[in-house]
């Protein structure tokens, strides 16, 4: 359950395991890990397809176990962000006071007993009445947006150069195979908006709203539900993009030859730059 008021946003285990700090704080931290590591793989999709169509003669780079190098840094930012949610924004009394009363009126839940990870950016010192910055939040808050911003760019700049190849290598190729380049194209760009909308942009928000005091109350959930959707989306978009996937799907007959038997998308997409 995730859960904005003020200047914090607190995210806690929602199961019989809330109570159970050492086990729920794990659980947090994991949870968060695997954003991350679902949005790093995201992109690394992208660098392999932009090899696969930009760099065909580089793909045996990638053959065997030598694929797995492809891995490493989507594990290495996934560990990081483990490390930096459980480290930097670990529970504290001035969490559990500052959203005591919002989380009781909402949950019905005692802040004290739950074990949540908390981003307070800022609060007020009772004794002095001065603003106090949480700069450990604000660190994980550049961290986190930092990862998404490399992510995002690694796609747009991979997209972006797969879309230049496809175009400079149109004029050599037969009207089936550049009406197909057009298909992939159209698919490339919605499999570039679809997680820009429903991953990065709501829990991108979820980071930088508690910086301007923009509560959200139970809506700081809808993220969790977006992410859940990009799989069967994701998927969707290929299925009814490329017309011969999708004339089956719909049981029509398709007026070319099926391209069912080259289907992985490495294997075509090279076949196609090159040409007929």
């Amino acid at each position: 359950t995730t859960h904005i008021h003020g200047a914090c946003m607190m995210l806690y285990v929602d199961s019989f395991l809330k109570y159970d700090k050492p086990i729920a704080l794990v659980l947090v931290g994991v949870y968060c890990a695997t954003f991350a590591l679902c949005v790093s793989l995201l992109a690394t999709h992208f660098v392999y397809r932009y090899f696969a169509i930009c760099r065909p003669q580089d793909m045996s780079q990638f053959e065997s176990v030598r694929l797995l190098q492809l891995y490493i840094l989507p594990i290495i930012f996934s560990i990081v962000w483990y490390l930096v949610v459980t480290i930097l924004v670990a529970p504290t009394a001035r969490k559990d006071e500052y959203m005591r009363e919002a989380i009781n009126e909402t949950y019905g839940e005692d802040t004290s007993r739950l074990s949540y990870l908390g981003v307070l950016y800022f609060y007020k010192d009772d004794s002095n009445g001065k603003t106090v910055i949480g700069w450990p939040d604000f660190t994980y808050c550049a961290y986190t947006c930092g990862v998404m911003q490399v992510c995002i760019i690694t796609m747009v700049i991979c997209g972006w150069k797969t879309w230049r190849k496809m175009e400079n290598v149109e004029g050599s190729m037969s009207k089936k195979t550049k009406e197909l380049n057009a298909q992939l194209f159209r698919t490339l760009v919605l499999q570039t908006l679809i997680p820009l909308c429903t991953m990065f942009a709501p829990v991108g928000a979820l980071i930088i709203l508690p910086i301007f005091s923009i509560a959200v109350g139970k809506l700081a959930n809808a993220p969790s539900l977006y992410a859940g959707f990009y799989p069967a989306l994701d998927a969707l978009v290929v299925i009814f993009m490329i017309r011969d996937f999708r004339n089956t799907v719909l049981c029509r007959k398709s007026e070319t030859k099926s391209l069912s038997s080259i289907t992985p998308a490495a294997q075509y997409s090279s076949n196609y730059v090159s040409g007929d």
